[in-house]
């Protein structure tokens, strides 16, 4: 397939997927703040803030219609001008922005296993959610923001070497002339007009930082995701076993696998076979594109578990569907047991 209908592929899936996740998160911000159980806590919050935050990813999403293009030792975020209200210096910015929410979306998801982490442990840092504190949690996805748009607008911003190694691949395969775009990529193995190669600097350290962040989120969410598991199945061991709350238990397990495999499909997996080919100085060519449709489908994907697994969510949504009939009486678990359980039990 070439670049152009991959171009064109690409928009459709941007453009129809960022439409359902500006739906289907206000529709759970909606069920969030009326339908939720009491016993849902601070995380109430941490699930509005997340939808908020993936409506504006898509919102970006589609205003910018970003392409990822791999090209030897660099990979680009490439943005056309055409049709486009603002000019390049304004779609610049916005394109460091769009980097910046890849960056914050790596904090959030590390953000949500620590809290059920902390929710499962009755750990005393839970307390810091209540109250003004929950800002200091909330911030930290913008910091990660604020670096990848560093990284982005400055470290891997447009230079005389990048533009002359690129231009001809990018005209030939999507069919843009040089002026019909702005890009941002770091271009690791510099070739100059000699022929020397050297290694890049700037484009190392916005690799490094990109590597990290990525690694981290990825080490983060697996680990706190075991921990949960482990310390459900003591939960488990060490109460009183009913039916329903055995039946709760493998409800918990299925969402952290859920909400496990999610990112990592979408996001994890494919930003690091990005940055390992530009490592590798392999070219993936068009087929970068990929990693432009996963982003664009993640926050069209991720509320779909939240609005299954939350009893509350699903019996809503059942009963607006006409598929059970609507009752008064709110569908809870009779059964004791202790106060971390009862915090979770609806995550």
């Amino acid at each position: 397939m070439l670049g152009k209908e991959w171009s064109a592929l690409l928009q459709l899936v941007q453009h129809s997927t960022a439409v359902f996740s500006i739906i289907i998160n206000t529709f759970l911000i909606y069920l969030i703040l009326t339908k939720s159980p009491k016993q849902l806590g601070a995380y109430k919050w941490l699930m509005v803030y997340i939808s908020v935050f993936e409506i504006f990813y898509s919102i970006l999403d589609v205003v910018l219609v970003p392409q990822h293009y791999s090209h030897g030792s660099t990979f680009l975020v490439i943005v056309g001008i055409k049709e486009k209200i603002l000019g390049p210096g304004g779609l610049l910015i916005l394109n460091a922005c769009y980097w910046g929410c890849y960056g914050a979306s790596m904090a959030v998801f590390s953000l949500h296993f620590i809290y059920r982490w902390l929710v499962v442990t009755e750990n005393p840092l839970l307390e810091t959610f209540n109250g003004w504190k929950i800002i200091l949690w909330f911030s930290i996805p913008l910091w990660y923001a604020l670096v990848w748009i560093s990284t982005g607008y400055i470290l891997s911003a447009p230079n005389e070497s990048t533009s002359r190694y690129i231009k001809d691949s990018v005209k030939e395969i999507f069919g843009l002339e040089f002026d019909e775009y702005v890009y941002l990529g770091p271009y690791l193995y510099e070739k100059a007009v000699n022929g020397n190669i050297h290694v890049a600097i700037k484009a190392l350290l916005s690799l490094g930082i990109i590597s990290v962040t990525i690694v981290s989120s990825l080490i983060i969410v697996l680990a706190f995701g075991i921990l949960c598991y482990q310390k459900i199945n003591q939960l488990v061991a060490t109460t009183a076993a009913s039916v329903k709350l055995i039946k709760l238990q493998r409800q918990l397990f299925y969402a952290l696998v859920v909400q496990t495999i999610v990112p990592f499909v979408l996001m994890h997996i494919p930003g690091a076979i990005m940055i390992a080919f530009v490592f590798l100085d392999i070219d993936l060519g068009v087929y970068s594109a990929v990693l432009s449709m996963t982003i664009a489908i993640y926050p069209a994907v991720d509320p779909i578990p939240t609005l299954i697994i939350v009893e509350n969510y699903r019996k809503t949504i059942l009963e607006f569907c006409g598929c059970v009939k609507k009752s008064r009486i709110s569908v809870t678990s009779t059964v004791e047991r202790p106060k971390s359980v009862m915090i979770s039990s609806n995550i």
